[in-house]
């Protein structure tokens, strides 16, 4: 029975260090940026990661889904813009017209998973910027690790649109903008259908991002 639970022990073991080596790997992608940053739509970086591996290291391998805190001071699981990101390219059709006759032509689309940087909020903890150019959409998150890899808080720091979708990256529509001051407040806000949400976040001790203001203004149309 000891030898069982001596073998159950060094597995969890290696299975361990074998999760913090490949977070070691993940965040080497991302080099140091400076605060404040006042234009998150501006950031960018040639470098890309593979969508599978950065999947399995910041979602598939978490015990749980990150959390935040609300304005009432509530600890809740994020559901709102998480998810996976692309992991295959986008296969999609249209028509085009040559030689005076409508042919319907295929096209691939790649997403791009862009390791955007890493700032400093709290000597305790990893915090990163990902960005991520879909088929429609361009959006940014500011994810929050603890030293060993533990997804703890995530926000989207930009969600917008593109009218030509595949065909042009060029952001028409936003939904989500944010800036980080140089105290490291997120100052967030978000269009949702004409509900305005204005909000400041600030990572907190346990490594939370925490709604310390939160302010609404008109109403969803739809």
């Amino acid at each position: 029975m000891k030898n069982v639970i001596l073998s159950l022990l060094m597995l969890a073991c290696c299975n361990a260090c074998s999760s913090q080596v490949k977070f070691r790997e993940f965040t080497n992608n991302f080099k140091p940026l400076e605060l404040p940053l006042d234009n998150i739509l501006n950031l960018t970086n040639r470098d890309t990661l593979d969508g599978k591996f950065t999947n399995d290291i910041i979602i598939r391998s978490q015990d749980k889904r990150p959390q935040y805190v609300d304005k009432d001071g509530t600890l809740k699981t994020i559901r709102q813009y998480y998810g996976l990101y692309p992991e295959e390219p986008f296969k999609y059709t249209s028509d085009e017209k040559k030689n005076g006759k409508w042919i319907e032509i295929n096209h691939t689309f790649y997403n791009k998973i862009i390791p955007i940087g890493r700032i400093n909020l709290n000597d305790n903890y990893e915090s990163l910027i990902i960005k991520v150019v879909a088929i429609e959409t361009t959006f940014y998150d500011l994810w929050n690790f603890s030293k060993d890899g533990k997804a703890l808080s995530v926000i989207c720091l930009f969600w917008g649109m593109r009218d030509a979708g595949p065909q042009d990256e060029k952001v028409t529509f936003t939904i989500i903008d944010s800036n980080i001051t140089k105290e490291g407040n997120i100052v967030w806000y978000e269009n949702a259908d004409g509900l305005e949400t204005f909000r400041t976040y600030k990572l907190n001790d346990e490594g939370h991002f925490q709604i310390i203001k939160e302010e609404q203004k008109g109403e969803a149309e739809f």
